[in-house]
């Protein structure tokens, strides 16, 4: 079904109502249609002409019949050309409209005459620039009515939009550390910081103490922000704080007061993302400014092994690769790169419900996880070569990978983290009806197979 210009096929025989169908031609113009005649849009084909006929009936939105003297040509001395295209389109099931002329009819012309009368509504006109105002009218009055029905109704869009969860409130507390003995700290220990932030002191002076803890917290303005409960003598933060400085804040009340407030916020986020995800192998990639899984296994050499992940799609097992090794070509026992299944991220609030955006990517890494600068061409190439419903299950996958308790039983390695829970695929219900073909067609033609539906109803989590 049409959207924007529909394709208008104009059916008449063609040497007695030549003022007929110019008429027609610009009436279809004027309403924005695409006119499908044979001497005017019709372009050269190796067939027949009346193959080519039912072929461009078939392909058109609106069929017009205007009914002139003449029955035409029967080929094979079956119905005419115009009378088998008119059977056409009734057996398409298209919108017809019928216009009739006051020229006198040959018998056979009367014949076809008498057959459409009973099922259309018949014009009758009494000369070309009649003809072409009541198709314009009638034109009109279609499409609008067409555009109107999808345009006035909406259907669900699945976006890479996911709904998050977090703590109700945030501990702010002033930083409490002693600069000098953590220069000195890291002075002894030869990891000088080059142009240190008050965070890189702070992250010093945890480890000055004994202290791992999760890099979920950060520092601004000369105060530690965290979901962690700073009023609890258990919490590790508690060493380099001022304890009696200690504060709670309603998230809302926080991210709503400048902003530098919401930037701040979205950042402690970015923070707790890092944390959960750290427990499932998955790096900040600083340099390329994405989250990648990265290899959790060697082999007998120390070279890094591929990773693969086990998961469900519907009813479904699949294994994917997540992280595919490279060897040298000129040293067999040498890791080369990793390609590596990576995605990027972003925090949104619309209306006070808060998301997380997830893209997905690829990085190459080398051994040491640093960017792989050589391989910008092969990342080039897949983004390329990757159609929707690649990247679709890319997003599903990374999705289900990250989501709470629920997949567990999916990823083994799974420990739900308790300041950021990640929700289902978010779908708006406010877009505007796109007929399936046009998304269909982007697809390679194997993917078009299996998003064919009779009724309408294609799992795309299952795909």
């Amino acid at each position: 079904m049409f959207i924007t210009q529909p394709k208008i096929f104009i059916s008449s025989t063609v040497i007695d109502l030549p003022n007929e169908r110019k008429a027609a031609y610009s009436a279809v113009e004027k309403v924005g249609g695409f006119p499908v005649m044979s001497e005017f849009t019709m372009e050269a084909q190796s067939t027949d002409s009346l193959t080519a006929c039912l072929s461009k009936v078939m392909e058109s939105d609106i069929y017009v019949l205007i009914l002139g003297g003449r029955y035409g040509w029967q080929p094979e001395e079956r119905e005419s050309i115009t009378e088998m295209e008119y059977q056409t389109a009734r057996s398409k099931g298209i919108p017809i409209f019928i216009f009739n002329t006051t020229y006198p009819k040959d018998e056979s012309q009367q014949g076809f005459e008498n057959r459409v009368k009973p099922d259309y509504f018949v014009k009758t006109v009494q000369d070309a620039f009649e003809l072409q105002r009541e198709i314009e009218i009638s034109l009109r009055a279609e499409i609008d009515k067409k555009q109107n029905e999808y345009f006035n109704k909406t259907e669900p869009v699945y976006s890479n939009l996911v709904k998050i969860e977090f703590p109700p409130h945030l501990y702010i507390a002033d930083l409490n550390i002693d600069k000098k003995a953590v220069k000195a700290y890291n002075k002894e220990r030869k990891r000088p910081f080059f142009k240190p932030s008050l965070q890189d002191y702070a992250v010093s002076a945890l480890y000055m103490n004994d202290i791992s803890f999760p890099h979920d917290w950060i520092v601004w303005e000369g105060k530690l922000i965290t979901f962690h409960n700073l009023q609890d003598d258990n919490i590790g933060l508690t060493k380099i704080i001022d304890r009696g400085t200690v504060e709670q804040f309603a998230c809302d009340e926080f991210y709503d007061t400048s902003t530098d407030h919401l930037s701040q916020f979205k950042y402690v986020l970015k923070k707790c993302l890092e944390s959960k995800l750290h427990k499932l192998k998955i790096k900040w990639i600083r340099e390329a400014k994405m989250f990648a899984f990265v290899p959790n296994q060697q082999d007998d050499l120390g070279r890094w092994k591929p990773r693969s992940a086990e998961w469900t799609k519907a009813s479904k097992s699949a294994t994917r690769k997540v992280v595919d090794i490279r060897y040298d070509l000129k040293d067999k026992n040498k890791v080369f790169n990793m390609k590596c299944l990576a995605f990027r991220t972003g925090f949104e609030n619309f209306d006070g419900d808060w998301y997380l955006s997830i893209k997905p990517d690829w990085v190459f890494l080398w051994p040491d996880f640093r960017i792989c600068q050589l391989a910008f061409k092969n990342i080039q190439w897949l983004k390329k070569t990757e159609r929707n419903m690649h990247v679709f299950n890319h997003f599903n996958f990374i999705l289900r990978y990250l989501q709470p308790s629920a997949s567990e039983s999916l990823f083994m390695e799974y420990q739900d983290y308790p300041f950021l829970k990640i929700g289902n695929i978010e779908a708006f219900d406010f877009a505007p009806i796109v007929p399936d073909s046009v998304w269909n067609n982007l697809e390679d033609a194997t993917l078009q197979k299996k998003l064919t539906d009779k009724d309408g109803n294609v799992d795309l989590f299952g795909i």
